[in-house]
C-alpha cells in the first residue's frame, strides 16, 4: 500500500538543529544530504524543485547557515521510510 507524505528540508532541519547543539553542517549540505538520501529511495522534488518559504519566514530569529533556513526544498515519499530517514537525520545531526 502506497502512503506517499510530503514534507521539507526545514522540517528535518528544523531537527537536526533542535537535537544537537554543534552540527558543524551548513543547511545548504545538509539540504543536499538529505535530498540525496531521498532520491537513492525514489523521494520526489515538489513544486518543480523550486525553494517554499519556511512558515517561520526569512525575518525570524535563528535563521541562517547554521541555524533554520528561511526556504526550503519540499519532497514527496512513502511515509514508511520515516523511521529510517530519522536515523540517517540522527547521524548527519552528530557530524
Amino acid at each position: 500500500m502506497s502512503a506517499k507524505i510530503q514534507m521539507g528540508n526545514d522540517e528535518f532541519i528544523l531537527y537536526i538543529r533542535k537535537n544537537t547543539e554543534n552540527c558543524n553542517i551548513t543547511n545548504d549540505d545538509l539540504g543536499k544530504l538529505i535530498w540525496l538520501w531521498l532520491k537513492k529511495r525514489d523521494g520526489q522534488k515538489t513544486h518543480g524543485g523550486k525553494k517554499q518559504p519556511c512558515l517561520w519566514g526569512k525575518d525570524a530569529q535563528h535563521t541562517d547557515k547554521y541555524d533554520l533556513p528561511y526556504t526550503a526544498t519540499q519532497f514527496s515519499f512513502e511515509r514508511s521510510m520515516l523511521p529510517e530517514l530519522y536515523t540517517f537525520l540522527d547521524e548527519l545531526a552528530r557530524k
